[in-house]
């Protein structure tokens, strides 16, 4: 199927099946199967990232992102996790092995794929894991806690960062290659969060894991690199989950001001509401031209995709603020839950790394003497 085929079509499933079950699933916290298995069937939603050999995600997955977060941001997230920590990274760095036995299953989406990075206190670097990995004489033995692992608690297999530890040897680190039904493995209860309702979120356990030799990402120990690349992308990914969101989150307003309504007048027919519109309107175009820029800055400044991250979900957190101070209480009448979308931008602002760490990382600069 031609790219802007699949296009029409995944642009008209949203716009209707999607957009039909949030009506009726708007808070709803399940994991939504049945769409699951439409995207990743029907609509194939993971081969474009087979198509594309160089160090980011592919453009039209990352388009297929923004589009399904205007109506779904947490449909976004999961299929998200499943592109950028499973299909992306055995892509990448797996041994031919390894892509043997798990790629065509994780684009397929009978495996489903989560990736533990996280844990109870915040990595500055590396070299504060507390996930350990210990040479065996069969392979490798996993010992540690994931503090918040996206799509465990429905996943088949995770990639596990750990740092390895060898005799006389300096600390190196690895991602290992986990199947979530290993001895050892325990996956925690669901942990509740206020927006991205139905991407799963638990911690993850593992208690002297035996892994075979094989379960090394690539089969050697370039834990740091392998995490720079699959970081880079998922906040590339996460920038195109925000842009929708504000997208969504407008066009929904939009809707909304443009009915008449029982006092015989439209909201838009309001000058003050037109001008916010407008102003609104600008600034996702602003961002919308910032965040194409990427495949021609991405190369070039390793840093460049957090800042387009820290924007997009600023803009995302404003515009849906404005939208609800615009509609706030007149949008029960329509069951139009702007709201949704300010937390869902909320979460994404501190998904993967948070807003803050960013906006830190660009003030070093300035602090220098």
């Amino acid at each position: 199927m031609k790219s802007s085929t699949k296009t029409a079509a995944l642009s008209s499933y949203v716009n209707t099946a999607i957009r039909d079950y949030m009506k009726n699933h708007d808070e709803s916290v399940d994991f939504p199967q049945e769409i699951w298995e439409v995207m990743t069937t029907d609509l194939d939603i993971f081969s474009p990232i087979l198509s594309e050999d160089d160090q980011a995600l592919a453009s039209d997955f990352i388009s297929s992102i923004r589009i399904i977060s205007n109506e779904f941001p947490a449909l976004s997230t999961i299929l998200l996790t499943q592109g950028c920590y499973g299909v992306y990274p055995i892509l990448k760095f797996g041994t031919g092995q390894q892509k043997e036995c798990y790629l065509d299953k994780l684009v397929k989406g009978t495996c489903k794929a989560g990736l533990g990075f996280s844990e109870s206190k915040n990595l500055n670097s590396l070299a504060d894991l507390e996930t350990y990995a210990i040479k065996t004489e069969t392979g490798w033995q996993l010992s540690g806690e994931k503090a918040k692992v996206s799509n465990s608690s429905i996943a088949d297999v995770l990639l596990v960062l750990a740092k390895v530890r060898e005799t006389g040897k300096p600390d190196s680190y690895g991602f290992f290659i986990v199947e979530t039904n290993a001895s050892g493995v325990l996956i925690g209860e669901q942990i509740e969060k206020q927006g991205l309702l139905g991407l799963p979120l638990s911690s993850v356990t593992l208690d002297k894991v035996n892994l075979p030799e094989t379960a090394l990402l690539g089969g050697v120990l370039a834990g740091n690199k392998q995490f720079n690349n699959i970081i880079k992308n998922m906040q590339l990914g996460l920038s195109a989950v925000a842009l929708g969101v504000a997208e969504g989150a407008f066009h929904k307003g939009l809707e909304f001001a443009r009915v008449k309504r029982g006092f015989g007048k439209r909201l838009m027919d309001v000058e003050l509401h037109q001008y916010k519109f407008a102003d609104l309107y600008n600034k996702i175009c602003a961002a919308d031209a910032y965040f194409s820029s990427y495949p021609n800055q991405i190369e070039e400044d390793s840093k460049f995709v957090a800042r387009i991250k820290l924007y997009m979900t600023k803009v995302a957190l404003e515009v849906t603020d404005e939208i609800l101070r615009l509609i706030g209480p007149l949008q029960k009448f329509d069951h139009v839950n702007i709201k949704r979308y300010f937390k869902d931008a909320e979460i994404i602002e501190n998904y993967g790394r948070s807003g803050n760490s960013i906006r830190k990382e660009i003030a070093e600069r300035w602090l220098k003497e």
